[in-house]
């Protein structure tokens, strides 16, 4: 079905039938999709009721993005950027997930639910009230404001508190949302 709807998608799109807002969104929905097929493990499958996803899918994007901005000078193939960027990302999610996993889930029921809400909302809060930059004096962070990040004026802003990260590379397309779309549901299929 995914297949049918990209190929759908993709004749659509070549032919100037859907509108520029629509192709910007079908990353996201590739995104969301993603993040529901993994959301359906867990609690439609093994039934642990998590409500963290968003969380750790916040910390992998973010530290994806991060390393995307940073390196966009130095490595320049997106070709090469990008599937490390996706790795990084991940793995830095899955030691969250692990650090976070350890001690919750030997809780049952509604306590893991708690739990992992609570880390939802502490990483919702964290990311908007953090600001990151750098310059040639290294990376500066704060958690008050812009303000004391001190960047000199070559600096780049990377984190702009609840503005969220500026300035990424657009390095995603469609075709990679899809595919890795099919790579979560095959990884899904073959867990369950």
């Amino acid at each position: 079905m995914v297949i049918v709807a990209f190929v759908v998608m993709q004749i659509l799109s070549s032919g100037g039938y859907i509108s520029s807002m629509l192709t910007g969104l079908l990353v996201p929905l590739c995104v969301y999709s993603i993040l529901a097929v993994s959301l359906n493990l867990t609690v439609g499958i093994l039934g642990e009721l998590s409500l963290g996803q968003a969380g750790f899918m916040c910390v992998g994007a973010y530290t994806s993005a991060i390393f995307s901005i940073v390196t966009s000078e130095t490595i320049e193939n997106v070709w090469i950027r990008f599937p490390i960027a996706i790795l990084i990302g991940g793995i830095v999610a899955a030691l969250f997930g692990i650090l976070i996993g350890i001690p919750v889930l030997r809780l049952k029921g509604d306590y893991l639910a708690i739990v992992t809400l609570a880390f939802g909302e502490i990483i919702k809060n964290v990311f908007a009230a953090l600001y990151l930059g750098y310059d040639s004096k290294g990376v500066h962070i704060s958690l008050k404001s812009i303000s004391n990040l001190n960047l000199e004026p070559d600096g780049k802003l990377i984190i702009n508190g609840p503005q969220g990260i500026s300035g990424t590379p657009n390095d995603s397309t469609f075709i990679i949302g899809a595919v890795m779309l099919l790579i979560t549901l095959i990884i899904a299929y073959n867990f369950v």
